[in-house]
């Protein structure tokens, strides 16, 4: 299984809609840990969350095709309250995780002559 890594872009249906998805967050005691285990799909997985009060939300993803992550997001109903736009993830730098390689190998485009 090759897995490519996606930034999802999810705004919301309404502030109706954005007030329904995190009804209920408020007091819960849920750990980091507890919510990668919840976002472990078949076919996809969450990588990581970046949340605000304005009316977006990212989400990384690794998955196969976008459609198993679109899927996904319809099986647990995230479609009744949000939009989601996929984009694949070419080069990912995390200042937390550095691994020392070079990032900038295998993206084909970075080489296509254009100066």
């Amino acid at each position: 299984m090759n897995r490519k890594k996606f930034i999802a872009i999810h705004t919301y249906h309404s502030d109706e809609t954005k007030g329904q998805f995190w009804a209920g967050t408020k007091g819960l005691e849920r750990t980091d840990t507890e919510w990668r285990d919840m976002y472990i799909f078949d076919k996809c997985q969450c990588t990581a969350v970046w949340v605000g009060s304005e009316d977006f939300f990212f989400c990384q993803w690794e998955a196969e095709t976008e459609e198993e992550i679109h899927n996904t997001l319809a099986e647990m109903g995230a479609d009744d309250y949000i939009f989601t736009a996929l984009y694949e993830i070419d080069m990912h730098i995390d200042t937390n995780n550095l691994t020392g390689k070079n990032p900038y190998g295998g993206i084909e485009y970075l080489d296509s002559g254009s100066s």
